[in-house]
């Protein structure tokens, strides 16, 4: 129970966004899906509990994935942009995840989302969800307690939000740049093939 109030505290104190300070950390790197010398590089914003961002990963992603990501021909590089509460608890979760796992675990809460970001208890509802994976409650908790490490996650994923807005000009999630060009409407595979001519 000692845990569960830390890591209440610690999110009561998060929402709403509150004002960015002056000092704020430096944003996290981007995690990348797929080879990183790949020449045609697609940035993706987006946040945990936005629908339109699950539709993509859920819907879109594959198809880009099995002709430009696995072909190496191309690489995601994806960025949290936290819209509420329920978003930057996923994005804690997913961001203390190592690289083999970062992916694995996105997927699954963007497949299972309505599931946990409209349980009454959100928390249980992602350890449900995460088991399959191994994840067990206690490795997923360490992603929240209160500590230096997880409070520094959290200041990395505020500072990249606020340069997704002051300098990459994110206004909505998802957002998209492929080769550092801002992709307007939706975005699939076809919409990637005609950037590209």
């Amino acid at each position: 129970m000692k845990i569960f109030t830390r890591i209440l505290l610690i999110f009561s104190l998060i929402f709403p966004l509150r004002a960015f300070s002056e000092d704020m950390s430096e944003p996290l790197p981007g995690r990348i899906l797929g080879n990183e010398s790949a020449q045609i590089i697609i940035e993706e914003y987006a946040s945990m509990s936005c629908g339109h961002c699950a539709s993509f990963h859920n819907n879109t992603l594959d198809k880009i994935k099995k002709e430009f990501i696995d072909t190496g021909k191309a690489k995601l590089v994806f960025y949290d942009f936290p819209l509420d509460r329920g978003a930057m608890i996923g994005s804690m979760i997913t961001q203390c995840m190592n690289d083999n796992q970062f992916f694995p675990v996105l997927t699954r809460l963007f497949q299972k989302q309505i599931e946990w970001t409209q349980s009454d208890n959100l928390l249980e509802s992602i350890n449900d969800i995460l088991a399959p994976l191994g994840l067990d409650k206690t490795r997923i908790l360490s992603c929240l307690e209160e500590n230096e490490i997880n409070q520094n996650r959290w200041k990395s994923l505020l500072a990249g939000r606020k340069y997704a807005i002051d300098i990459k000009g994110v206004e909505a999630t998802p957002t998209f740049f492929v080769n550092g060009e801002k992709v307007e409407g939706k975005f699939d595979l076809k919409k990637l093939k005609e950037l590209l001519k």
